[in-house]
């Protein structure tokens, strides 16, 4: 028995959903590594802050389905995540960063051969492309457009003002025509395994890239959190 409850923990982490009480409102837990305090939006309205790594969000079932959040240390956006369902009553959607996630093109919408990398930093870092500057980082993000016909870039280099090298990484996979490749290099990625959503109004996709410092750390945290929901319930 005790076999068989571990493997039930270990779906729970691997699946982004979970069911509570049918009674209850849907909700959404939106984990977050990286400290508590953070504020976490919806679609641009508030919602609250990150306490003990996560924030529970009642969801409105006459509201519209949300399409983003996002999570913002002051002035600075940390995040941004995609959020692909809204969660029936009682229906738990739990929320991960992953530490890059592709956006697509809405429906319809026109496109040509380009594509975007929208890189997350510090403001006032300088974002190099095989040694070629491609613009600084300002209010946390930087937009590079990027030929989809050409071959791809290899890696990307953080620098300083005096040109010091703050970080250096390889490239996740190139966008497709229209789509938008959000790179984040200072988060923890979800400690589950990758999950393709379809929204009400785009199709985006979510995908683990090679884990940062402290995933092990994640892991055990977000199957401990797991794991008490699911003794609570009971």
């Amino acid at each position: 028995m005790r076999t068989v409850c571990l493997v039930c923990i270990l779906l729970a982490t691997a699946l982004p959903a979970s069911t509570a009480g049918e009674n209850e409102p849907g909700r959404y837990v939106v984990h977050w590594f990286n400290g508590d305090g953070a504020e976490v939006y919806f679609d641009g309205e508030f919602r609250g802050t990150i306490i003990d790594t996560e924030l529970v969000v009642p969801v409105d079932p006459a509201a519209p389905p949300a399409r983003e959040y996002t999570i913002r240390d002051g002035e600075r956006l940390m995040y941004t995540g995609f959020v692909g369902s809204a969660p029936d009553a009682g229906e738990v959607i739990d929320l991960f960063p992953q530490s890059y996630q592709v956006e697509r093109p809405e429906p319809g919408a026109e496109v040509n051969e380009t594509g975007w990398y929208l890189f997350y930093g510090a403001d006032g870092e300088n974002v190099y492309i095989d040694g070629k500057f491609a613009g600084v980082v300002e209010g946390g993000t930087l937009r590079v457009a990027v030929n989809t016909t050409l071959p791809p870039s290899e890696e990307f280099v953080f620098r300083d003002n005096e040109g010091g090298t703050m970080s250096r990484h390889r490239f996740p996979s190139l966008p497709l025509p229209g789509e938008t490749v959000h790179v984040y290099t200072r988060v923890q990625p979800a400690p589950h395994i990758s999950v393709s959503v379809t929204p009400n109004t785009s199709s985006l996709a979510e995908t683990a890239s090679t884990p940062l410092p402290g995933f092990d750390a994640a892991v055990a945290i977000a199957g401990l959190l797991v794991a008490a929901r699911s003794l609570r319930q009971r």
